[in-house]
């Protein structure tokens, strides 16, 4: 219900600016479509994958199974996969980190998009926020988003007596990715307003 709410509210904002437009809801994906005036047909999109539920809405792999607050990365490198993403978008991807590594110190990655380096940080639990340039999706429909630990533990390592070997890095409740794709408009088309 909460992310239903969010959804309609960016989509509404999107669309006040637009003269004419469309919303399309699917699954867990918004899409407006409209033309803004002086810029060009603007298409702006959100997604929710619940790392809570035990079909999150995308592929993942080096992910534990499902746990109470969502999947830890168990592996120092993971990937999730998602489809439907709007072609030539720039994306920005809202991670929810519940926990960190054992030893309560900040996790390290590098971030990945379809094999493209798209940074790098630190955080503690709270919110992590990639950005993806347009180039690392190009044409394409898919996108990965793979996740290099640089400082995985694991907690038998930090504590003897937990007996978890599993090399955990980022405890992920969920993931938000909004998208934003501009066809601007042709040098003709501006000088004929």
């Amino acid at each position: 219900m909460k992310k239903n709410f969010f959804y309609a509210l960016g989509m509404v904002a999107m669309l006040c600016g637009c003269s004419s437009g469309s919303v399309e809801e699917e699954e867990n994906r918004m899409v407006a479509t409209g033309f803004v005036g002086g810029l060009g047909n603007v298409t702006t999109s959100v997604s929710y994958y619940d790392f809570k539920e035990e079909d999150p809405g995308c592929k993942i792999s080096g992910f534990s199974g499902l746990e109470d607050f969502g999947r830890w990365s168990e592996v120092d490198s993971c990937n999730i996969t998602f489809d439907n993403i709007v072609t030539n978008s720039d994306l920005t991807l809202r991670i929810n980190v519940f926990l960190t590594g054992p030893a309560n110190e900040p996790a390290k990655y590098n971030a990945y998009a379809n094999g493209k380096y798209v940074g790098s940080g630190e955080t503690y639990h709270g919110v992590i926020y990639i950005n993806v340039p347009s180039e690392a999706i190009s044409d394409s429909e898919t996108l990965t988003l793979g996740l290099k630990m640089k400082n995985a533990q694991r907690p038998i390592d930090v504590d003897p007596e937990k007996k978890d070997i599993r090399l955990l890095g980022l405890a992920i409740s969920d993931i938000t990715i909004f998208g934003y794709s501009l066809e601007g408009l042709d040098e003709e088309e501006e000088s004929e307003d």
